[in-house]
């Protein structure tokens, strides 16, 4: 199993088609999809756009980080 750290995707499944904010489709498939070639006993994938999540209890910014995914 492979967790994988997924950022907002523009989808209509969550009704983000035209978020600004959210990263493209293509560009989530291909980076994921990349990693996984690269990395295939990974536990664990995490395309750029999602870095900061993933990483936001260990640097600190877990609060600033919750506020910015509130107010998307």
């Amino acid at each position: 199993m492979i967790e994988m750290v997924p950022p907002g995707v523009r989808t209509t499944l969550m009704g983000q088609q035209d978020n600004d904010h959210a990263m493209p489709l293509d560009d989530f498939l291909t980076q994921a999809l990349d990693l996984l070639r690269e990395k295939p006993d990974a536990k664990e994938i995490v395309v750029e756009r999602a870095r900061f999540i993933r990483d936001a209890v260990a640097n600190g910014s877990y609060d600033d980080v919750l506020a910015l995914i509130a107010s998307s």
